[in-house]
């Protein structure tokens, strides 16, 4: 069970702000999105973040056009 050390503020996916302290049961969510290890008395366990994380964005190179090359005079 995930103990928080402190109260923190979490904004939830409507937008709704909640305050969560020591004393409170955390869902799962907020869990989640609390990332700051100094925040928890006792971290949530992993399974139960088991979010899956996002694939890395392919990044492409960019094409850069040549610049016209200047005659010789």
């Amino acid at each position: 069970m995930a103990i928080l050390a402190t109260h923190v503020h979490v904004t939830d996916g409507d937008g709704v702000p909640h305050v969560f302290g020591p004393a409170d049961e955390v869902p799962e969510w907020a869990q989640a999105l609390i990332t700051n290890p100094k925040a928890w008395a006792e971290a949530p366990t992993v399974n139960r973040l088991a979010e899956p994380e996002p694939e890395p964005a392919k990044k492409t190179p960019a094409k850069r056009a040549t610049a016209p090359r200047r005659k010789a005079a």
